[in-house]
């Protein structure tokens, strides 16, 4: 893997699951780990669900293979949030699919 080509920033975030003072459980989402990556935008698609238009992108993130990423994480890379759709590991390096999520 080359070096140079990870020039982007993405971060991961991992959910933490927390009680209020009223014992209603809350989902927090952390930074897990900061890096750099090489970020490609591989489809998008413009659907209709439930009279609204949503427009859904995949992403393929690379990242160094040393990173513990599973797939319950986040990827925050452009202000924008993308759910983990599958993991590919590899000796050098991690190829994550993500899908942009829209909320």
């Amino acid at each position: 893997m080359r070096a140079g080509l990870l020039t982007e920033p993405v971060t991961f975030k991992r959910a933490t699951i927390t009680k209020n003072e009223y014992g209603q459980e809350v989902t927090y989402w952390e930074n897990y780990i900061i890096t750099r990556g090489n970020v490609k935008y591989n489809t998008g698609n413009r659907a209709i669900e439930n009279q609204e238009i949503i427009n859904t992108y995949t992403v393929i993130f690379t990242v160094r293979s040393y990173h513990k990423i599973d797939e319950s994480m986040r990827v925050l890379y452009n202000k924008r949030l993308y759910r983990i759709l599958s993991i590919n590991e590899d000796r050098q390096s991690t190829t994550i699919i993500g899908e942009l999520i829209n909320e």
